[in-house]
């Protein structure tokens, strides 16, 4: 290994050990501070090791810390646990109940975390609550002269019977327990009441009423949940109660990762669908359907896309699925503080020796990060689950992938022959939706009443009252007002809004749950920033900052960009911000400005798990060099062994590995001495002894190679002798001859299995290694090798339990630290995916105000799981009528009411839900395309009646209608479309557009498809003036807008096939974009054919005389020319009326 940094001794902060401590660390801290990288999953099962109990002096310092230290603290303690074990007196047991009822006090409500687990494992299993009861008991009747042995008890007895309380009440508050579990906290009650009432009346101690009361209150609301149905009660590992423990079928005893019962034949579990109109009869009816529905989404195209591939296992492309059919499982692997395995994706091309490059894979997005692989062995009988941890590009062009797998592997399990199988539909969503679903409690559903029970009415938030007065400004002047009071609220007028824009405006502020639907251009993000806004202008926030979710990165951007005129006290959470102006507001950035308390135990543990990533770096080096490199005999010789018998090789001038393995002859090897210095293949290296030494590689030879035709010109520069050049370029020819052939020999040689073989039963009866043959040398020197490498693996798996166990306290620090710097801002934006993902981190926020931006185009599972139980006023905004959400099945989508989000299920609902109806983006003639096929009312503002007409155009809005098909017609593996006619039309246009002055940032293709955004990209690359124009799918361009838009819609076809374009909601986003210029190309004949949406659209735009088969073109003397086919646009590019005027 290599040399080591000076090492120190230092504390560890977690328990009081000494250990070594290395200052010199130079990994970029960077890397363990980013917060959307995602570790791999670890067991949270907490690990003791062997200690004694900790001392009176140690426990009473515990007792003056306050959560989050002191939990942190405790639960990397085992010394504290082990006193539970022990026979307990005064002091302790009044110390011990006052840390356990601290840490229980900032618990949540069936938290999943290592002290919670540690709770309930090492404390509610012990009897613990028996020695608290005994001691109360014995209180009484102490005498006096004991008092001075108990002073923690008696210098407060009050104090003591208070923590005690504060106990029960936080286990009951944290839930999960059995009812005898419950009853015994009841009789603990009990024993304290009667206690204090004895402690009181014998040592004339004084106790306030509220004490009793809150022991009484206590007692009542534990009576209560023993006398309701058991069935109430969820356990702490998330299975449900015990009377519906065997129900396999319930949500919570279902596997988020995928088995073989799963994927195999069809579905058995009972999928309901989405309840759209009406009430959920529970929560927990609601958590299950929901959690059930989104499962079958993923599950299903996985389970369809895998019984199709063992259908036809030859066909070349496979639905839903990516199929590498000879993969294998190779080690450990650590990059990048990412600890996962190594996959050999490239084996078959490997073990023939083909070429391999697999970065191909990357550009078209396989393998991306948190994907799902399935590894099988055996037609899927068994499976092994993983998701991908590394595919970076220097990954896969070596032919390799870092996965994380589900759970743990053994090691018979490396080297196997594995299929693999990649789900096309990206499972990191999926996966953390479900597992908070998965962990909610029944009793702390956020907004219960309005998402379950579908309550009409609306109550004020729960933080304002009758008297409550808010300020807003209007043309830099204050108006107060009381906000309950609607009589006096301020005017539309006042407050610059129209009339819709005021009721929305007001109907969010004073109802704790409120949906606003906002048309296409009608202004959903400023309404919502204003609300914000005076949200933030009214209320502090601060400790409880208000959290902004949306679903994409750039709604985000956008909403976060236009509050930070109110307010500058924002974080944005998440690495995927394209804002320049929120850059400085990142977590990661403000946790570089922010000083945390906790951040001295942040340096302590990363320098610590630095210090172990650089042994498992260095460790991973070594065993590559058995993968990549030749050992030399120095390091193999004690393995050269059949059976128990070692043997030896002769000594000779180079390593004798080479002469053995290569079968070298003495000749060439002393002809090759008479080379110079600065020729000689090997040089001196020295090295530690630690590592491994090696004497060939595949690099050494090429450079080796490269090297000696570098001498060959040389010596033919500067040898005038042909004689002597031609014996030194002899030499090295021959030479560069000998290493290509040991090249060739190492390549087909080197292992490609892990398995060592049985030498004794292959090999017997050998007396000198050189009377084996090459084949058998190289099975004697991989053997030897693979001995090597499985010590070096169990170092490895060593320090793997090492870093998992530092890792999980590093990133408990860092959620402190991240909850620190979150809870001194006012607001905190994110996706609905990171939400999901760091749904601890949002329970933290203690948030009770949530507004959430595009909520119509969100699962209504991914709603849900982004919200704790801490919201109070909820405020969904978004529009139904535009995109809705994706769900993986159509059949889901349709038959199962999954598409319908839960902003369209309260609209539907009839409630709580208010609409802007007046646009401000949109020519009027375009708003007709909508009214009232999609909309029944959608007004127009009076700036969109001044727009100026398109330069260059006789329409501002203009239908080209053809009948050219699709090039995807008739082609069974196409799963998009394109339609070469359209391309050409659409690239003409833009081109032509920009040569009438008009700028690429004002003018935007769309498609339908993303085969046609391909095709169009790729045209566009013949025009070097439109290379800049952004083109894009529809479904991308949700939320934005330009002043032209030209639309390829694509589909044309013989069958009337229109796909997805016959979604009114489809339809309606490729509409509504446009401002100035609306430019359509498409087949209407097709499109009327299977829509009656496009049968209106086509009867309007006729009757506007916006639709034929000739596009009309006009200078600036308003002289017209009919252009038919896309190339003549270039003849008319330049933007002077010479060119039309003299054509006419």
């Amino acid at each position: 290994m290599s040399e080591r940094n000076k090492s120190t001794l230092r504390i560890d902060w977690f328990d009081g050990t000494l250990i070594e401590d290395n200052h010199q660390i130079t990994e970029d801290a960077s890397q363990f501070a980013d917060e959307d990288q995602v570790q791999p999953e670890t067991s949270t099962k907490p690990q003791f090791t062997e200690k004694k109990p900790i001392g009176f002096k140690r426990l009473l310092d515990l007792s003056f810390l306050e959560p989050p230290v002191l939990t942190l603290e405790i639960s990397h303690r085992p010394g504290f646990w082990n006193l539970l074990d022990i026979e307990l007196k005064g002091d302790f047991i009044v110390l011990i109940v006052k840390i356990l009822a601290r840490i229980y006090r900032s618990l949540e409500p069936g938290e999943n975390s290592r002290i919670a687990s540690q709770l309930k494992s090492r404390f509610e299993k012990s009897n613990f609550l028996i020695t608290i009861k005994n001691y109360l008991a014995s209180l009484p009747s102490v005498r006096i002269v004991e008092k001075k042995m108990n002073f923690q008890l008696w210098n407060d007895a009050e104090l003591f019977f208070s923590d005690v309380i504060l106990l029960c009440e936080g286990l009951v508050h944290f839930g999960g327990h059995s009812l005898d579990y419950i009853k015994e906290v009841y009789e603990l009650l009990d024993v304290a009441d009667e206690s204090a009432v004895g402690v009181k009346e014998e040592h004339t101690e004084t106790f306030s009423n509220e004490l009793f009361t809150r022991i009484d209150q206590l007692k009542l609301r534990i009576s209560k949940i023993i006398s309701e149905d058991p069935s109430e009660q969820i356990v702490f590992d998330n299975k449900i109660p015990d009377n519906k423990c065997d129900d396999p079928n319930n949500y919570k005893n279902l596997h988020i990762f995928p088995q073989k019962d799963d994927l195999l034949g069809r579905n058995k579990l009972n999928i309901q669908p989405n309840i759209i109109n009406g009430v959920y009869t529970s929560v927990q009816h609601y958590l299950d359907l929901q959690f059930k529905l989104l499962r079958e989404d993923y599950f299903g195209t996985l389970r369809d896309g895998i019984c199709k591939y063992m259908e036809n296992p030859a066909k070349r492309r496979h639905e839903n699925i990516r199929v590498y059919p000879k993969v294998r499982i190779i080690r450990t692997y650590v990059s990048n503080n990412k600890v996962g395995h190594l996959i050999d994706i490239a084996w078959k091309e490997r073990n023939s020796h083909s070429s391999i490059d697999n970065k191909k894979l990357g550009y078209n997005k396989q393998l991306m990060f948190g994907s799902l692989l399935l590894f099988t062995c055996d037609n899927f009988e068994n499976i092994l689950c993983a998701t991908v941890l590394d595919s970076g590009m220097n990954l896969l062009g070596n032919g390799y992938v870092a996965v994380s797998f589900q759970n743990p592997i053994s090691e018979k399990k490396i080297s196997e022959s594995y299929l693999m199988v990649e789900s096309e539909v990206f499972f990191e969503p999926y996966h953390r939706v479900l597992k908070v679903l998965q962990n909610s409690r029944n009793d702390d559903l956020p907004m219960k009443k309005y998402i379950v029970d579908v309550q009409n009415a609306s109550q004020p938030p729960a933080y304002l009252n009758s008297e409550t007065i808010y300020i807003t400004e209007t043309n830099s002047e204050e108006i107060s007002f009381p906000v309950l009071d609607l009589e006096h609220w301020p005017t539309s007028d006042t407050l610059g809004l129209d009339n819709s824009q005021w009721e929305a405006y007001k109907f969010a502020l004073t109802r704790e749950f409120a949906v606003i639907q906002g048309p296409p251009g009608t202004g959903k993000t400023f309404i919502g920033v204003k609300i914000a806004s005076t949200l933030l202008k009214n209320l502090s926030l601060l400790g409880t900052p208000m959290l902004i979710i949306c679903y994409t990165n750039h709604a985000l951007d956008q909403f976060l960009e236009g509050i930070l005129d109110i307010t500058k006290n924002i974080i944005r959470l998440g690495s995927q911000s394209k804002s320049k102006i929120l850059e400085p507001y990142t977590l990661h950035n403000m946790r570089m400005q922010m000083k945390s308390k906790y951040s001295y135990m942040y340096r302590n543990k990363r320098s610590e798990l630095e210090k172990i990533f650089k042994e498992m770096t260095d460790l991973q080096s070594e065993i590559e060099k058995c993968e990549k490199e030749i050992l030399t005999y120095k390091t193999i010789k004690p393995y050269l062994k059949i059976g128990d018998k070692t043997y030896e090789l002769m000594e000779s001038n180079e390593d004798p590995m080479l002469n053995w393995l290569f079968d070298d002859t003495k000749k060439v090897e002393i002809e090759a001495e008479e080379l110079e210095d600065w020729e000689k293949q090997f040089d001196d290296v020295n090295i530690d002894c630690e590592q491994l030494e090696t004497c060939f590689s595949e690099e050494w030879a090429l450079k080796e190679i490269d090297s000696m035709l570098n001498s060959i010109k040389y010596v033919k520069d500067i040898t005038d002798d042909p004689l002597e050049k031609q014996q030194m370029t002899d030499k090295f020819e021959a030479q560069i001859n000998r290493v290509k052939g040991m090249l060739n020999c190492f390549k087909r040689n080197i292992p490609t299995s892990e398995n060592a073989v049985n030498l004794e039963d292959n090999l017997p009866n050998v007396k000198d290694l050189y009377s084996l043959n090459l084949k058998q040398r190289w099975t004697m020197y991989n053997n030897s090798v693979v001995s090597i490498k499985s010590k070096l693996m169990t170092k490895m798996n060593t320090l793997l339990e090492q870093h998992n166990k530092c890792n999980d306290e590093l990133n408990e620090v860092a959620t402190l630290i991240d909850g620190d710097v979150m809870n001194a801002v006012r607001v905190v934006g994110v996706t609905t995916t990171t939400a999901a993902r760091r749904h601890d981190l949002m329970k933290k926020l203690l948030s009770p105000i949530v507004i959430v931006e595009e909520a119509a185009e969100v699962l209504e599972a991914h709603i849900v799981a982004s919200l704790t139980y801490h919201c109070k006023h909820l405020i969904l905004i978004g529009d139904h009528k535009q995109l809705r959400p994706t769900a993986a099945q159509y059949k889901l989508a349709r038959d199962y009411n999954l598409e319908i989000s839960l902003f369209e299920r309260m609209v539907r609902n009839g409630i709580h839900s208010r609409t802007l109806t007046t646009q401000r983006r949109m020519r009027p003639n375009y708003v007709e395309l909508l009214v009232p096929e999609l909309y029944n009312r959608l007004d127009s503002h009076p700036t969109v009646y001044s727009y100026n007409n398109v330069r260059g155009m006789a329409d501002n809005l203009y239908f080209f209608n053809h009948d050219v098909y699709e090039d995807s017609e008739g082609l069974e593996d196409s799963w998009s479309h394109k339609n070469n006619y359209e391309a050409k039309w659409c690239t003409a246009l833009a081109n032509y557009l920009l040569g009438m002055k008009y700028k690429s940032d004002e003018i935007t293709i769309l498609s339908t498809y993303t085969g046609q955004v391909s095709l169009i990209k790729e045209m566009s690359r013949k025009y070097s003036t439109i290379r800049e124009v952004k083109v894009t799918p529809v479904d991308n361009y949700q939320g934005e807008e330009n002043r032209i838009i030209i639309l390829s819609l694509v589909r044309s076809n013989r069958d009337g096939n229109i796909g997805f374009l016959s979604a009114p909601n489809r339809i309606c986003v490729a509409l509504s974009r446009a401002k100035e210029g609306f430019y359509l190309f498409g087949n209407m004949k097709t499109l009327q054919s299977a829509s009656n949406t496009w049968r209106s659209i086509s009867d309007k735009l006729q009757a506007q005389n916006a639709i034929g088969d000739k596009l009309r073109i006009e200078c600036e003397h308003k002289k017209q020319i009919e252009v038919t086919r896309p190339e003549d646009l270039d003849n008319y590019q330049s933007c002077t009326c010479l060119n039309i005027c003299v054509k006419k």
